[in-house]
């Protein structure tokens, strides 16, 4: 069955992550149907479109095929930009077109991509209405084209790649840290695989020489030890073992490294 998920930068603390919710199932009372709506995350920084691309990406293939997400991140008003809707991978995504949807899967092209204009509900004035509303139609079988026109020009947003530098040294970039203080970047599996292939390498961050590549947390012992691996998600990762709490002794803290900061690898 198709549900509903958030994704926004409007925290945890205060009425506006309510507000959306209230008018998702006002929709949904309105069109006579029902589905749940699940938070995926609304601790996202604000207007950093990078950490919601890598939070979307990761969750969405795990909820069913059909599924419609709600992405309100820099759309606290339509000044960022005109509302929009698209259909990739089997599950619908709605936002903003100021190039943050671009993100979700920068390696796939949208199936389909509308701008929305609900001209029998004008009504409807604020952002969170009017998706609330497009997800309504689309939970009720509705077709994406009739949310209004076809889109063929939407914003994009390019954040850095992963990039090689000579045959034996790449750079990659934080695009993430997660709750546990660890360093999530921007290289994938498969780009590592192409870049080294099975050769070995290590990871140069802020001085520190991480040599030691693992497959499970678990592998390693000793607390504050550094190490990288794949992580549950296909990226590579650099991480401590057993971090601390509240941010303390984490990859992150340890190492001083930011969202972004690069991170050079190179072959043994």
């Amino acid at each position: 069955m198709p549900l509903v998920t958030l994704t926004s930068d409007y925290g945890w603390n205060d009425p506006d992550t309510a507000v959306v919710r209230g008018r998702v199932y006002g929709e949904m009372l309105r069109s006579k149907i029902a589905a749940p709506i699940v938070d995926i995350s609304h601790g996202i920084p604000p207007r950093d479109h990078m950490e919601a691309g890598y939070v979307l990406r990761s969750a969405y293939p795990h909820f069913p095929k059909g599924s419609i997400h709600l992405v309100l991140v820099d759309s606290m008003d339509l000044s960022m930009g005109k509302p929009m809707a698209m259909e990739l991978d089997g599950h619908f995504f709605l936002g903003l077109n100021h190039g943050g949807l671009s993100l979700i899967r920068p390696d796939l092209k949208p199936s389909q991509l509308v701008q929305l204009d609900l001209k029998n509900r004008l009504e409807l004035q604020e952002v969170e209405s009017l998706l609330a509303a497009a997800a309504a139609h689309l939970l009720n079988r509705g077709a994406l084209s009739m949310l209004g026109p076809s889109l063929s020009d939407w914003q994009h947003l390019h954040p850095p790649h992963p990039e090689v530098k000579n045959p034996e040294t790449a750079m990659v970039h934080v695009q993430y840290i997660d709750h546990f203080g660890q360093l999530v970047t921007n290289a994938s599996r498969e780009w590592l695989q192409t870049w080294h292939g099975n050769r070995p390498f290590v990871a140069l961050a802020r001085g520190r020489r991480v040599t030691r590549h693992i497959q499970e947390a678990h592998e390693i012992q000793e607390a504050g030890e550094l190490y990288t691996r794949i992580n549950r998600f296909g990226y590579l990762e650099l991480g401590v073992s057993q971090p601390g709490a509240n941010g303390i002794n984490t990859a992150a803290s340890l190492l001083g490294m930011h969202v972004h900061d690069p991170i050079e690898l190179q072959r043994k």
